[in-house]
């Protein structure tokens, strides 16, 4: 079901699900005795095929023994995990090369699989919702067979699952999923088996990331009625933005975003126009990169040509975007006082290398007049004549 990073450098992670057929016939299955088997048959958990293994690696539904404590309870964990089997028929497309390995095989999965977790994080099951992965294409037109992971609550069953997958592909002409595939013949089973994850880890967890978005609307102009919920300026005001902000959805974060939420308005100072506190918000999966507010800042301004216009009724203050503290002015400044603080010290500098300069002129000159003073000590006595006298008592008859 996945590849991520190992616990140790260079090592690959593997997250597998297992589905066997039960019925009376079949030999009993539950976790140890697949673990001891799957132990058994990977040499001590150490090769598999050509594979080399980390030996205390596995875990089957939370279920674990280590060499060091091999009668030792393990721990379970509190959050099992509940799967469904959905299969349904793609009429619109065609699968002509039925191999795994296959480009065009590999391109339809990828595709396939993306609208199915984008399906579920927009539905009402969002907070449960975990994972879905695609199991097996099959050709006549394209035949999905695709699992899909839900937190075990009360609230989550198959038909609430079933009713999630017809209300996200229901439309007028018939079930859609996403604008691409057009669906016949649906059907959602529950799985045999429940998944629980590895004891500290969650790998078919996903994770929601919330961005605060703070912005002003020029042609909204602030009344009192903003400030009060139940208005119907306020409703109407908060509907609109609101979808609007949707403009997400035709983005390069379309498989990760999930809505927005207006928080309030407020007034500008100085302005008649309004401000608007917004929260979107976005899933990834525990082991992909998260998302940057630098990134949602830059979409956002693509988006809206350049965060002038949001949809075609609301006029932008293209400077007033702000994405948590992020915004490119917030940069430009930061980048200013920086080039402005480099500026101030070469001034010092200069300042600092000119005084230098004048103490060194001052300490020669007096250096100068000391010596010129030493020098008046030793005076020769001349006559008028212009005749030196080498000794001072010699006199002339």
């Amino acid at each position: 079901m996945r590849f991520r990073s190992g616990r140790r450098r260079g090592d690959t992670g593997v997250d597998a699900v297992c589905s066997y057929i039960n019925n009376i016939s079949t030999a009993r299955f539950d976790r140890e005795t697949v673990y001891h088997e799957l132990n058994t048959m990977t040499n001590g958990t150490t090769r598999l095929g050509h594979y080399s293994l980390e030996k205390n690696s596995l875990y089957i539904n939370g279920f674990h023994i280590t060499d060091t404590a091999p009668t030792k309870k393990p721990a379970l964990n509190k959050a099992p995990i509940t799967g469904y089997k959905l299969s349904f028929r793609i009429v619109n497309e065609n699968l002509t090369n039925p191999d795994s390995q296959s480009p065009e095989y590999k391109a339809a999965l990828e595709s396939i699989n993306k609208k199915m977790n984008q399906l579920y994080r927009q539905s009402n099951l969002r907070d449960q919702f975990l994972n879905c992965s695609i199991t097996r294409l099959r050709a006549g037109s394209i035949v999905v067979d695709c699992n899909c992971f839900f937190q075990q609550k009360p609230s989550i069953n198959r038909a609430v699952v079933e009713r999630a997958f017809q209300n996200g592909t229901t439309n007028t002409t018939g079930l859609w999923l996403g604008s691409s595939y057009q669906l016949q013949e649906f059907s959602v089973n529950g799985l045999e088996l429940a998944i629980e994850a590895e004891p500290d880890k969650t790998p078919l967890k996903s994770e929601k990331e919330s961005f605060r978005l703070k912005f002003r609307i020029t042609n909204l102009p602030y009344s009192s009625e903003l400030q009060d919920s139940k208005s119907q300026m306020y409703q109407e005001s908060k509907e609109k933005i609101e979808k609007e902000l949707n403009v997400f959805r035709s983005s390069s974060m379309k498989n990760y975003f999930t809505g927005c939420t207006v928080e309030s308005f407020g007034p500008v100072y100085r302005k008649p126009y309004t401000s608007i506190t917004s929260v979107c918000k976005f899933t990834h999966d525990l082991y992909s990169r998260p998302l940057q507010k630098q990134e949602v800042y830059k979409e956002l301004q693509r988006l809206t040509d350049g965060f002038t216009k949001l949809g075609p009724t609301y006029e932008l203050d293209k400077q007033s975007l702000m994405v948590e503290d992020y915004s490119s002015l917030t940069t430009a400044e930061q980048e200013s006082k920086r080039s402005e603080l480099q500026f101030w010290a070469i001034i010092l500098i200069c300042v600092f290398a000119l005084l230098g300069f004048i103490l060194l002129l001052l300490l020669c000159f007096l250096i100068v007049v000391c010596l010129r003073r030493k020098s008046n000590l030793y005076q020769v006595q001349q006559s008028t004549y212009g005749v030196f006298f080498p000794h001072l008592g010699t006199k002339v008859h």
